[in-house]
């Protein structure tokens, strides 16, 4: 097995090793392309040569859409093609690390910094314009997620190495622990496996409303096709974001500049059975001088896959899913309109409804046990917001944010000869956010202008939990926290290219720090500190420290507790009097907190224009985790010293009659004894608890390059992989317990390979994607799980031209997976437990998909 594991592990690192050799002639800054566009709007002619180069594009669509753009053709560099389609505009462009900026010749921006250039740029991980962040960053483009034929946001994150597909994601089964938990077949970002309430997921900036009970957000809910680009910061952000970014930030950022219609439809399936899908999306744009607005409809339909269409999973019941059905409606609007000079108003909306059905069972003795599980969620967002110039480069932003998502589950639950039962209920989230930032140069350095970015918002969170069963209420709570918090950022130019310094050429510090109070709960105080490097124009160092933290989910706090009095001597031999045993949620709960550090480089040699390698450091030692301590029975609290923190042997009456007061059902007798505080020999506090410590470790590696091969045809090399450590410890009196590489948490390694060969009208993809191994400890001795390496291909052919320029006819055909590599089976504790480690490895199976696409 060991072998195994690492010839999957060498054959992605050798790719990526081959990735990194130099292309002497061919990845040089002057290499050409053919060019053959049509004369068409400027915006769009734009983004073609962007995307044949793979550079990103930065430019308003005030200054591109609505602009002529002349006839190209014929071999040129990246560079030529865009200055010839500037030449007869007002228009300038600034080439800058794989980006390119278009900004207006106006006589001030003519004279301007080059760091000026950057202001108009708003990047993740720092809320100051054109700021250079001293994290890494992550960035999934539009071209990325079109070449590799992904449908889905949620399929794109998840083949991301950094992030673990536990949590709540689609395919996680049943016995993977209760933080592993398909509620309701959303997909929620989880960056390096530290849970999804610790990854903050933005929508062009702006939070949207948690889903479900543990703090997430379904980003699958967001029509692909309404999106531009996807920017993460894997790195504690709160300093400039608040809660929730502890392992990082993540923002989806939507398309502002589609001009015309595109319809698109879907069809494929797993070759084994099962995951029959069906998909339809409509996106729509249009621009005019002084605005524009885009809407896009997404809709999917997948059968399920069931136990029974799978070789390795015969010790389920025959119609137990393994992937649950899904069918699911979803529209997102974006636009903005100058309402005055100088004066921009924005809207983002975005809504989703989605239904699912999950089944398992079990054949005993007396029959089947059958369980059917459909959820259902309904969820909007709606975010207005004002952009304001103030003059001097300084920029005003007022935004509100407003979302709620109700997600509604109903369960069936049938045994042989018995009643079947009901349980239904809500995890119903309302958020809603106002925020004001303001930023720009407040003094001019030697090195350049010294930026700064001040403001202050108000949030307010809510949840509404019930749990009905048979139609009468178990459990219920409404609860809601709010916020008021105040932000800094200051980003200082130390040393600049034009200073001409030996061995330096550009330095910069950055500096944020927020202030947030939770009335009622905390006042949390988050600094973070960084620095940018430039030795020369080819390398780039970054490092960053700073302190992050995350409220406690609404649910953990108030989903109720249960309050049990027993007799001593049941765990106590020969013990007088009794034990209060309390489990559950628990109101008192505070933030939890993290300190983290990075530092990493990036190579990117002027003279191999599109070559890039990098690595990246992260270290992150998260306290306070909530956590309820005690995993099985409650001898375990007297029998393993580590508990001892958990036992007061002098609980107080009044302690104990508030513990009553505040229970879910009251205080469940076992003693035969009317309840006295006076006879309690101990309290066993197992409600959740601000009590564990997690570190984690690891490093992020990256590399890429683009070159020709002929003057109309190019090959992209890329690669990602990630090596991550992580453990945790309840108390400091228990030993530590391994995450990463065990079951049910990420593995040590992931990444993802890529190689693309793109024509004047087709583009082939391949990819490779390794998992690596993990350990099953529940059981001893131990054992292995395999690793498991597959191999994805897309292929996309354009044909004709529609009236807007685009390709009246795109088909996609994709296969993932394409040698059916099938997951390891494990043991199991439970009769309908997954036989397969389903947070790391898939049931899908070999997928086969088709779509076309038309362009109006």
């Amino acid at each position: 097995m060991a072998e195994k594991r690492f010839h999957g592990l060498s054959v992605l690192l050798a790719g990526a090793a081959m990735a990194t050799l130099p292309m002497p002639a061919l990845a040089q800054s002057d290499q050409t392309y053919q060019f053959d566009l049509q004369a068409q709007d400027l915006g769009d002619a734009l983004r073609s040569v962007a995307a044949k180069a793979g550079w990103e594009l930065y430019a308003s669509a005030e200054d591109v859409n609505g602009v002529p753009a002349p006839r190209l053709e014929g071999a040129l560099t990246a560079r030529q093609a865009i200055e010839r389609l500037l030449a007869d505009t007002n228009l300038r462009a600034r080439f800058r690390d794989g980006a390119v900026i278009i900004r207006g010749r106006s006589a001030a921006i003519a004279t301007a910094d080059d760091e000026a250039a950057d202001s108009e740029i708003v990047v993740t991980g720092s809320l100051i314009r054109g700021a250079d962040i001293p994290s890494a960053r992550i960035t999934v483009s539009r071209s990325d997620i079109e070449n590799a034929g992904q449908s889905d946001l949620g399929e794109v994150v998840r083949n991301i190495p950094q992030n673990f597909s536990g949590g709540q994601n689609p395919g996680v089964g049943f016995g993977a622990g209760q933080l592993n938990t398909n509620l309701n077949s959303a997909a929620h970002l989880n960056l390096r496996g530290l849970g999804s309430d610790a990854t903050l997921t933005l929508l062009n900036g702006h939070r949207l409303p948690y889903d479900g009970a543990f703090g997430g957000v379904d980003i699958s809910a967001i029509p692909v096709e309404a999106v531009e680009r996807i920017e993460i910061v894997p790195d504690g952000s709160s300093a400039q974001y608040g809660s929730d970014a502890v392992a990082g930030v993540a923002n989806i950022i939507l398309r502002r500049d589609f001009t015309g219609l595109k319809t698109s439809a879907r069809i494929g399936g797993s070759t084994d059975g099962g995951n029959f899908q069906q998909g339809v999306d409509v996106v729509g744009g249009a621009s005019w001088a002084s605005g524009n607005l885009i809407a896009a409809y997404h809709f999917a339909h997948n059968s399920a896959i069931y136990a029974r269409e799978r070789s390795y999973t015969d010790s389920l019941a025959p119609g137990s899913s393994l992937y649950p059905s899904i069918r699911q409606h979803s529209v997102t609007i974006s636009g903005r309109q100058t309402i005055a000079p100088g004066i921009e108003f924005k809207v983002d909306g975005l809504y989703s409804n989605r239904r699912s059905t999950i089944t398992s069972g079990s054949l005993g003795n007396a029959g089947l046990t059958e369980s059917r599980y459909a959820p259902t969620t309904k969820a909007f967002s709606i975010i207005p917001a004002i952009d304001v110039n103030l003059g001097g480069q300084w920029m005003a932003k007022a935004s509100l944010a407003y979302g709620r998502d109700d997600s509604r589950y109903n369960r069936l639950f049938n045994q042989p000869g018995m009643t079947g039962t009901v349980t239904s209920g809500c995890y119903c989230n309302t958020t809603l956010t106002t925020e004001l930032v303001i930023d720009g140069p407040l003094v001019s350095l030697p090195a350049g202008d010294l930026r700064v970015a001040i403001g202050g918002g108000y949030r307010s969170s809510s949840m509404r939990y019930s749990r009905y069963e048979n139609e009468g209420l178990a459990a219920a709570f409404d609860a809601s926290r709010k916020s008021h918090y105040l932000f800094g950022e200051v980003q200082l130019p130390v040393i600049a290219p034009e200073q001409s310094v030996p061995l330096v050429r550009r330095f910069t510090i950055t500096a944020a720090a927020r202030y947030e109070n939770y009335p009622g709960m905390a006042s949390v105080t988050t600094p973070k500190l960084g620095a940018v490097l430039e030795p020369n124009s080819d390398l780039t160092i970054k490092a960053s420290w700073g302190r992050s933290f995350k409220a406690p989910t609404l649910y953990q706090q108030h989903v109720g507790y249960e309050a049990y009095l027993l007799p001593a001597s049941w765990y106590v031999p020969a013990a007088s009097g009794t034990i209060f045993y309390a489990s559950g949620g628990n109101p008192d709960l505070e933030p939890e907190r993290a300190r983290s550090w990075s530092a990493g480089f990036e190579f990117h040699p002027q003279a191999l224009e599109g070559f890039r390698v990098g690595a990246s450091y992260f270290n992150v030692r998260y306290r306070d985790r909530v956590a309820r301590p005690i995993a099985g029975s409650i001898a375990s609290a007297f029998s393993q010293p580590g508990y001892v923190s958990l036992l007061n042997y002098s609980p107080s009456t009044g302690l104990l009659g508030g513990l009553v007061a505040g229970s879910l059902y009251g205080l469940t007798n076992y003693t035969g004894a009317p309840f006295d505080p006076a006879n309690v020999l101990v309290l066993v506090d197992n409600r959740n608890l601000n009590l564990a410590r997690q570190d984690i470790e690891g490093v992020d590696i990256h590399t890429s390059v683009r070159f020709s091969i002929s003057p109309d045809q190019n090959i992209g090399l890329n690669g990602s992989a990630t090596y991550l450590k992580s453990d945790q410890q309840l108390t400091p009196l228990l030993p530590l317990t391994q995450l990463a590489g065990v079951i049910f948490n990420p593995p040590h390694w992931r990444g993802r390979l890529g190689a693309s060969w793109e024509a004047r009208r087709f583009n082939v993809s391949m990819f490779a994607n390794y998992t690596g191994s993990v350990t099953d400890n529940r059981f001893l001795p131990s054992s292995s799980v395999d690793s498991i390496l597959t191999f994805d291909f897309a292929a996309r052919v354009d044909i004709g031209n529609s009236s807007s320029r685009s390709p009246a006819l795109t088909i996609t055909i994709v296969a993932n997976n394409m040698f059916n590599a099938k997951p390891d089976i494990i043991r199991v504790t439970g009769s309908t437990d997954t036989p397969y480690d389903s947070t790391n490895y898939s049931a899908i199976g070999r997928f086969l998909g088709l779509t076309v696409s038309r362009s109006w």
